[in-house]
């Protein structure tokens, strides 16, 4: 047990040093978040329209404001996905001479996701933060709460491309492109009617609805939130599966990742044997 939890605490400090040492995502998070929201509240027409809620009701709200929100859960998403699949992919071959050594997977990746837990928490702190400062959201707490479901949804994805593709610019473009065309299609804007079925199948569906009806109603949104952690947790299955599939022939046994039934991993020696002299 000792040896799980210093294996665990291990890998969690080298994991956010890794973190700290993004001075493109720091840079992003200082910069690129709160510029985003100033330029959008500085150029965005400041007219009402109204939008369809999943949550059954329709909203009347400043479309300025409602940028506001999709552009900050874009630069959110984009920053958590981008910082966790460069994290991963860096890590990566580390990774696996570290298996090769004894290393336990599931410590390795339980490392990432608390990593994932303690940006979660400082990036939306600060987000929210930031629209506050903005314009007074009606349920401040609400809106934190679907910005954190964003950010794990897409922070999942990032650690499940960091092990799945083989190149920076294609997890970068993933990420970004992916997060484009779900904030496009959530945004009241581009997209009125919020309560199209389809839509329920993007990671950033749940998070939207949730932020855009917790800033302008006294609606509940939290299930609503909620709906990106099947994402998140999906994810994190994914991302465990492709790290045991690419080390399955490394190391020791795991009970994170079982071996097939007469596979091994090394050559059984056998017992020794004597030979008797003369």
């Amino acid at each position: 047990m000792k040896h799980q939890w210093t294996a665990f605490t291990v890998a969690l400090g080298f994991t956010l040093a890794g973190h700290l040492r993004n001075r493109l995502a720091m840079g992003m998070i200082a910069f690129f978040i709160p510029t985003w929201i100033y330029v959008v509240r500085a150029t965005a027409l400041d007219k009402d329209i109204t939008f369809t809620s999943v949550l059954g009701m329709e909203v009347t709200a400043s479309m300025n404001r409602t940028i506001q929100i999709s552009s900050a859960l874009h630069a959110v998403t984009v920053i958590a996905g981008f910082m966790m699949f460069m994290a991963t992919f860096n890590a990566r071959s580390m990774d696996l001479r570290l298996v090769l050594a004894g290393y336990p997977r599931l410590q390795l990746l339980t490392a990432k996701i608390l990593a994932l837990f303690v940006i979660t928490v400082l990036l939306t702190g600060y987000t929210t933060a930031l629209l506050w400062m903005s314009w007074p959201l009606t349920q401040p707490h609400a809106v934190a709460a679907a910005v954190a479901a964003a950010i794990l949804a897409y922070g999942g994805l990032g650690i499940m491309a960091g092990y799945l593709l083989r190149g920076e610019l294609e997890g970068f473009f993933v990420v970004v492109m992916t997060t484009l065309v779900d904030v496009g299609m959530q945004s009241p804007v581009s997209n009125p009617s919020g309560d199209q079925a389809l839509l329920g199948a993007l990671p950033l569906y749940g998070p939207a609805q949730a932020a855009l009806a917790a800033s302008f109603t006294h609606a509940h949104t939290l299930a609503c939130a909620g709906r990106a952690l099947p994402w998140f947790a999906a994810t994190s299955v994914g991302a465990l599966v492709i790290f045991c599939l690419r080390t399955r022939h490394y190391g020791r046994s795991d009970p994170a990742c079982p071996r097939r039934p007469g596979s091994r991993s090394h050559p059984d020696p056998g017992p020794a044997r004597s030979e008797s002299a003369g």
